[in-house]
């Protein structure tokens, strides 16, 4: 699979790029960022083999961008544009571009075109270079990643020029946030001399690994010693495995390293992490707990919802887990179903949602994500509506709701039937009870939908028809956004099928 990025400022043209990568074999979106700052940062992270992007952007116009991501990694970048002057596409030409194409000329046909030539170019130079540097790069990814993946022999490492001996042995894990420092503490540790026939590998653009052979039993101790008075002021974290007795434990090692640098997220005025326990990889009940937020939430127990997004943050505290990715994005789960249900401007969302997935997504560490959450609950939680604090039109209004929420309603009927302006109404609505209309409404269904789902022998379709939502794709894709889940994946499992 190829991972495209997309860079445009245009809200409907980026959703539409993504619909396109999202129907192409082969293809996976590696992320969308609006600027060309939050694209340099986004192909940073995630190293993707397609660059799409717009020209003219707020800040960093697309040429400058793509200027910034040739010198960190070459990529095939395709230009889109609405700009017809050549003068534009002979830039881009310049800036290593391999592509350049209107935005009016894009369906989904010239798209699977453009990506299936971009992937026959890579293919052929990845054929051309791969070679001994190669294939020691996806050895070690391979062990890092992979689970399941076969401890090596000394022959299968010596067939891709790795040197190490079947004797004590140990991983690190270096992490710089921008990438900056890397090749510096590499030298550094090379110049050591606490290891032997070592390799070094970059794992995307923020993570350098190796591994080597110890001269003695205190090498590591000795190395980390070394790493703190030598490398302080780098910005560079680094994770040390323990010492492990040859290569059968070698994906443990380089594991174990990656779990250690992680640690920094937690603890982020230390910069070595050796002898540390590990604490778990992923967050207890991730799932169980998100779909049980989104069920408060519907039910209007906000209280509820609030304790359990606090018990959640509090375990990760405690517990520290070291898939990063999973954690920030059950935070940023909270966060948008909540958004979802308090944003008083429906056309706000959107770029609300985008905003704080960006700001969670970005966090170096655990106070960086605390506090990203917090900005989002902190004014929810000073106001959380309470029933009884209704005025007499807001409670005669959820009484029609309650009332008519399986019917095909609208904001204009609900103010018509309490005798106020709709739009006033909107307002004041969204005031007292903390949601918009249009989540409000979708409350009442879904917290009906769900009680279906687990107490009725009821198909979706019918599920879905009965609580108002007159299409089946419709409800599906707005039940998976807040479960994670589809409503036939729900029903299964609260049936324990």
């Amino acid at each position: 699979m190829l991972k495209v990025l997309v860079v445009d400022d245009d809200s409907p043209i980026r959703r539409w790029l993504e619909y396109c990568i999202g129907q192409l074999e082969g293809f996976v979106l590696a992320g969308s960022a609006a600027t060309g700052a939050q694209g340099v940062e986004l192909y940073r992270r995630e190293l993707p083999d397609i660059v799409i992007t717009d020209i003219e952007m707020p800040g960093m116009s697309g040429l400058d961008m793509v200027a910034q991501i040739q010198a960190i990694r070459p990529a095939h970048v395709i230009i889109l544009t609405s700009h017809d002057n050549f003068s534009y596409a002979r830039t881009a030409l310049q800036n290593g571009t391999a592509e350049y194409i209107l935005k009016t000329e894009i369906t989904l046909e010239s798209m699977r075109e453009l990506l299936c030539k971009a992937a026959r170019t890579i293919r052929h130079n990845e054929d051309s270079t791969v070679g001994i540097e190669q294939g020691a790069k996806l050895l070690i990814r391979q062990l890092a990643i992979e689970r399941t993946a076969e401890p090596p022999t000394r022959q299968e490492l010596r067939r891709q020029g790795i040197a190490l001996e079947d004797a004590p042995l140990a991983a690190g894990d270096l992490w710089s946030r921008n990438g900056q420092g890397l090749q510096e503490v590499r030298r550094l540790l090379e110049g050591g001399r606490m290891l032997i026939n070592t390799r070094f590998v970059s794992l995307g653009y923020e993570h350098l690994l190796f591994v080597g052979n110890l001269r003695h039993a205190g090498a590591l101790d000795e190395l980390a010693a070394f790493y703190r008075q030598e490398a302080a002021g780098t910005g560079c974290v680094l994770g040390l495995s323990e010492a492990k007795p040859g290569l059968t434990a070698l994906p443990n090692a380089l594991r174990e390293a990656q779990a250690r640098c992680r640690l920094h997220f937690y603890e982020p005025e230390r910069w070595v992490f050796l002898h540390d326990a590990v604490g778990r990889k992923a967050v207890r009940h991730a799932e169980t707990s998100r779909m049980n937020f989104s069920k408060e939430m519907f039910a209007r127990n906000y209280r509820g919802a609030i304790a359990i997004k606090e018990d959640v943050m509090q375990r990760i505290r405690e517990e520290r887990p070291t898939d990063l990715d999973g954690v920030k994005k059950l935070c940023a789960s909270f966060c948008t179903i909540l958004l979802h249900f308090a944003t008083e401007q429906p056309e706000e969302l959107d770029s609300r949602v985008e905003q704080i997935e960006q700001t969670v997504q970005g966090a170096s560490t655990m106070l960086e994500l605390e506090a990203a959450v917090e900005e989002i609950f902190d004014p929810f939680c000073r106001s959380v509506p309470q029933a009884e604090a209704y005025s007499p039109p807001i409670r005669d209004a959820i009484a029609y709701l309650q009332k008519h929420f399986r019917e095909k309603i609208t904001l204009g009927m609900v103010a018509q039937a309490v005798s106020f302006n709709p739009e006033y109404f909107s307002r004041l609505f969204a005031r007292e009870t903390g949601m918009n209309f249009s989540a409000f409404l979708n409350s009442l269904r879904m917290d009906q939908a769900v009680d279906l789902l687990e107490h009725s022998d009821k198909k979706v379709y019918e599920i879905a028809e009965e609580v108002g939502y007159s299409s089946l794709s419709y409800f599906s894709t707005a039940f998976k956004k807040s479960f994670g889940q589809t409503p036939a994946e729900y029903q299964a499992l609260k049936r324990g099928k």
